[in-house]
């Protein structure tokens, strides 16, 4: 399991750092012709293919009965589930931010009908904990679907996503759990560091070294955290496939085989 989990997170912050080299060259590309237009296009469809795969794996590679590499031919088969997680995660940051933005609007209705029905002239905690809540509907739950429709979707294409069990998988509180504590860790971790730098750092060449420095450090922390995310929702992937192979009237009328342990996490 270390040996595994030691290759997965090479193969996250190996990942991860192409996915930021093509980034960085679609900011570079300028957009004044058809020919970069176009340059621009294939970067971007190269970057939804790579994040499928990088993803597709850390997500599949749990399953101990499967060699990393054997996954890829599984995954670039299926590589274009990636749109769909997308387009999941999307409506999540769509309504949430649509909810964020109604609250705001009517924060001031909102204290007075509480000052006007209870009594209660101080509401800011019920702003904060609003707040909290919509957070945690797009970057626990909203993050878990689109994460188990992607494995879904590579694991077993339209028959594993249309079967909905991984709905109820990453729904789960154990899931939720996870999710929201890897999140949270990088939110008040990594993120809050980066700008950090001691003040009695001397203006010379220390500076960028030790930037340069604290940045790879914290690009492991966060591909660590995210590598929890992604154990969280393939185990229970795994486990969703799992149910949806013994749903099947043919498995049923096979009873169990002596294979089945095999395709267990």
């Amino acid at each position: 399991m270390i040996r595994r989990s030691m290759a997965i997170l090479a193969w996250l912050i190996g990942g991860h750092a192409i996915l930021g080299g093509l980034y960085w060259a679609l900011l570079q590309t300028p957009e004044s012709n058809v020919f970069t237009l176009a340059v621009s296009a294939l970067l971007v469809i190269g970057m939804l293919l790579w994040v499928s795969i990088v993803e597709g794996v850390g997500l599949l590679a749990w399953r101990r009965a499967r060699p990393m590499r054997g996954l890829l031919a599984d995954i670039l088969r299926r590589v274009w589930w990636v749109v769909p997680a997308l387009l999941v995660f999307g409506a999540v940051w769509w309504a949430t931010g649509a909810l964020f933005a109604y609250f705001a609007a009517h924060a001031g209705e909102i204290d007075a009908w509480f000052i006007a029905n209870a009594g209660w002239v101080r509401t800011a905690w019920l702003h904060t904990t609003i707040g909290w809540v919509l957070y945690f509907v797009r970057f626990a739950m909203g993050l878990s679907l689109a994460l188990a429709l992607l494995a879904a979707g590579l694991r077993g294409g339209a028959s594993g996503a249309a079967s909905f069990v991984w709905v109820r998988r990453a729904l789960s509180w154990r899931t939720l759990v996870t999710v929201s504590a890897a999140m949270f860790a990088i939110w008040a971790g990594p993120w809050q560091l980066a700008y950090w730098r001691p003040a009695s750092l001397p203006s010379t060449w220390a500076q960028p070294a030790f930037a340069g420095a604290k940045l790879c450090v914290l690009f492991v922390v966060m591909n660590a955290l995210w590598m929890v995310v992604l154990w969280a929702v393939g185990q229970e992937a795994s486990r969703s496939a799992a149910e949806a192979v013994e749903a099947t009237p043919e498995r049923a009328a096979r009873g169990p085989q002596p294979s089945d342990e095999a395709t267990q996490p």
